[in-house]
Order: structure tokens, then C-alpha cells, then sequence
């Protein structure tokens, strides 16, 4: 079946292999960390998205990126 999904998988797998010295990598464990990144680059990007509208501004800044990201690991 077709994964929905907006990012590739291959940049995920990657980062999970170097994570640790000779790690394998199940596909399964690559389709869930995409999924969850997803989800978390969302919400960040939302979140970017309110503070530059609060600001009155059309652009979101890296400014409102890092914000956003101190934000959510709180």
C-alpha cells in the first residue's frame, strides 16, 4: 500500500542509521519516524505561522522557527 506522506523516507533512514555505530534499520521504524516528524515539523510550522500573523507580517522569520521549536520542547 501507498504511504501518504509528504516527506521522503531516505533522509529519515539516514538519520536513524547514524544514530549509533552499526545500526540496522527497519522500514517499519523509518515509516514511523517520518510519520512523527511530520507531525511535530506541523506543528512547529503552524506555530511559526501564528507568531508572524501576531506580528502583522506575511513572512515567516527563522526567529519564529526557533521560537516555535523552544515552544514545543517545553
Amino acid at each position: 500500500m501507498k504511504r501518504k506522506t509528504k516527506l521522503p523516507l531516505a533522509p529519515f533512514e539516514r538519520v536513524l542509521k547514524e544514530s549509533g555505530p552499526n545500526i540496522r534499520v527497519s522500514k517499519e521504524s523509518v515509516e514511523a519516524f517520518t510519520d512523527v516528524m511530520e507531525e511535530i515539523s506541523g506543528e512547529i510550522a503552524r506555530d511559526s505561522f501564528d507568531l508572524a500573523r501576531h506580528a502583522e507580517r506575511k513572512t515567516i522569520k527563522a526567529s519564529d522557527v526557533k521560537i516555535s521549536w523552544k515552544r514545543f520542547r517545553k
